[in-house]
């Protein structure tokens, strides 16, 4: 109100002394252009994608190295949905890096503060959230088989026969290893698993694939492989999922068809070599409860 008093005197002030009022083509040039910068950055807001990522969490994610599997693939689909592609950080606990330990940020794509999640281990991962659900499958994660390199590591666990094997413990992994009567040496981490392989503790390891890859990328000198002929048993593997809310159906199949000209251009495999991930299409087959049961009646069969 006080502004347009002040406005009005100086046109009254111009006229009394017999100037010619200047119209505030300024004033209004500049308020059009607030106006079509801040219409303009509300379009922005709403185009782009908004991708949740935990802070430290590599090889998915790391917001001090600007680098991950998870971020660089929220790149390539957002660069294929022409769009924006806006991370939004969230802080975790690094010392998670299990399938069946989780800090997903799921609470932050229920309140919309993001838009989806990357590599979420199928609808039982998103249960407890009643207001979200995932997408098509795009790659598979699993526990693998690992073996020096001066040996060829076994290509199947039923091939172990009673070969030590080194095994992170309280995982899948571990569990279905006790099921079988294998012979375990357990270890309370990747690193500390790998560090007893290259000992001569075990002969083989069945680790937590992704997780074990990032180590091995980094450490050469361990010496140590993935086993090339290997094909993760059911109980052991997972299938990868964008998770999105209920309600953005049309985000969700476009980040799906986004996601599959990835994998079908290679891309995926790709990004995935970058930070030693082992590639698996998805599988036909995953995880649950019955495939436990399953591996149990099998190893009763078979005694």
């Amino acid at each position: 109100m006080r502004r347009q008093s002040s406005f009005r005197c100086s046109l009254l002030f111009a006229v009394g002394t017999g100037l010619r009022p200047v119209p505030p083509w300024g004033l209004i040039s500049g308020l059009l252009l607030l106006s079509f910068l801040g219409v303009k950055a509300l379009a922005d807001e709403q185009t782009a994608l908004r991708v949740c990522l935990l802070e430290d969490n590599l090889p998915s994610a790391s917001r001090r190295d600007n680098s991950g599997f998870d971020l660089d693939t929220a790149k390539a689909v957002a660069e294929a949905m022409g769009r924006p592609l806006v991370p939004v950080w969230v802080k975790n606990n690094p010392r998670i890096s299990e399938i069946e330990d989780s800090d997903l940020p799921l609470r932050y794509l229920s309140r919309n503060e993001c838009d989806a999640i990357l590599s979420v281990p199928g609808p039982d991962a998103v249960k407890d959230a009643p207001k979200l659900t995932v997408g098509a499958p795009y790659y598979g994660a699993a526990f693998e088989l690992i073996g020096r390199d001066s040996s060829v590591p076994p290509s199947s666990l039923e091939a172990l026969g009673n070969t030590p094997v080194a095994v992170q413990s309280q995982t899948i992994a571990n569990f279905v290893l006790n099921a079988r009567k294998a012979q375990t040496r357990t270890f309370f981490s990747v690193e500390a698993a790998l560090a007893g392989l290259v000992r001569g503790e075990a002969a083989a390891a069945f680790l937590w694939g992704p997780a074990t890859g990032w180590y091995l990328h980094n450490h050469p000198e361990l010496k140590l492989a993935f086993a090339a002929s290997y094909v993760p048993p059911a109980v052991a593997r997972w299938n990868e999922h964008v998770a999105t809310r209920k309600s953005d159906t049309a985000l969700r199949e476009a980040i799906d068809r986004a996601l599959a000209q990835l994998g079908a251009s290679g891309t995926l495999q790709t990004l995935l070599a970058q930070y030693g991930i082992p590639f698996h299409r998805p599988f036909d087959t995953t995880y649950s409860l019955a495939e436990m049961q399953k591996l149990r009646g099998q190893v009763t069969g078979n005694r």
